[in-house]
């Protein structure tokens, strides 16, 4: 399927593909010069061919003969048990059955970006503020595309806050703002060269806990997976990530395990699989891409959750992650969401997200506000543990 030149707003015109493979990769990745490794073709190609059960769209759009933007959209099987247990308001009698009733609900959700990378909004443009304006319009050019399993429902998701101001034409095409968890980062410090360097760094309370974490990790070994190492221990990957997976509030959609592999032959040492070990047991593993010049980027982990609780496994890894980052010389880490405040006592920020939401059904859209104010992620306070 490809739909041929439609004309968008009287000024650009767009083509939709249903496959990032009818794209030449050479074209899409010259789109922007700077385009993220998660946007390139390679990427985008492997999540597609990962998840057979997703709908992708994929849109490029032209100022007169001009390629200036590529957009990408994914249709997932969204279950709204995700947004009830995403809220922190404790309901009783009627409130309580109506959302139990709402959390066995299911609709065909069109989300913008890559629902497995936080961060990624799911615009290739050199000037990218010129065509967001236009989503809301180019999803219903999208949707339309579809013939069968038409989407419900349409996200826009991964707006940071300082972009807010340009996102009010979302909410003119009937698509209601709502707070999402944030996404973490963390500064790298010049002066540390070594992983004691940024130990010293850290105020007396934090020093303490830092060392504390160590100590009582102390058996828990860590190595980078071979490939070899990834593709053998799949069944083991499979059931520590399911274990994060039914951990957490709200998940978009569940990771094909092979993933990891893939990721691994794409970008060989860029990628990186640590695994952790409790004698010879693997319980715990984190993916970790550096293929940024400044940035680390940490992925999906998996987790044993009783060794965590015994040996501070999660907080071993996050102080492993920002070691990895010295030792590259990397100038920033990139966390993604979830675990907001034990993320902040090692130094990470919060950058706040919103996301838009729409229903189709316009009787349904009236009421979302009501439901979306109700629905907030978890409280946190920000630590600071530098001196």
């Amino acid at each position: 399927m490809q739909t041929h030149s439609i004309l968008l707003e009287n000024k650009y015109q767009i083509q939709i593909f249903e496959s990032i493979t009818k794209i030449d990769a050479f074209i899409w990745n010259t789109i922007n010069t700077d385009i993220a490794f998660y946007q390139t073709h390679e990427f985008l190609s492997t999540i597609e061919i990962l998840h057979p059960s997703i709908g992708f769209r994929y849109v490029l759009v032209y100022d007169n003969s001009e390629l200036v933007a590529a957009i990408y959209v994914q249709l997932l099987n969204f279950s709204y048990k995700n947004l009830v247990n995403y809220g922190t308001e404790k309901n009783k009698g009627v409130k309580s059955s109506v959302k139990k009733y709402i959390a066995k609900k299911n609709t065909k959700l069109l989300n913008l970006g890559n629902v497995f990378f936080t961060g990624d909004n799911g615009i290739i443009s050199k000037n990218e503020d010129t065509i967001s304006m236009h989503i809301p319009t180019i999803f219903r050019h999208i949707h339309q595309s579809f013939q069968e399993q038409k989407p419900k429902a349409f996200l826009i998701a991964n707006i940071y806050l300082q972009d807010e101001d340009k996102c009010a034409n979302y909410c003119n095409g009937a698509f209601h703002p709502f707070i999402t968890e944030p996404d973490m980062f963390m500064h790298i410090d010049n002066s540390w060269t070594s992983f004691d360097d940024y130990i010293q760094a850290l105020a007396s309370k934090y020093r303490i806990r830092a060392k504390k974490v160590l100590a009582v990790s102390n058996n828990i070994t860590s190595k980078e997976l071979s490939l070899t190492e990834i593709q053998t221990q799949a069944a083991d990957f499979n059931k520590l990530y399911n274990n994060v997976v039914n951990h957490v509030a709200f998940n978009m959609a569940t990771l094909n395990i092979q993933f990891f592999e893939e990721m691994k032959k794409l970008y060989c040492d860029n990628c990186c699989i640590l695994g952790y070990y409790l004698e010879d047991e693997l319980v715990s593993f984190a993916c970790l891409f550096q293929v940024d010049v400044s940035t680390v980027h940490v992925h999906y982990i998996g987790l044993n959750y009783e060794i965590n609780k015994s040996h501070k496994l999660y907080n071993r890894m996050l102080l492993d992650f920002v070691k990895f980052a010295i030792e590259k010389r990397k100038f920033r880490i990139h966390f993604g969401r979830t675990a907001t405040e034990i993320k902040t006592t090692i130094g990470a920020k919060p950058n706040e997200l919103r996301a838009y939401l729409k229903m189709q059904n316009p009787i349904f859209n009236r009421m979302l506000p009501y439901f979306l104010n109700r629905i907030k992620p978890q409280e946190y306070i920000v630590r600071n543990p530098f001196k």
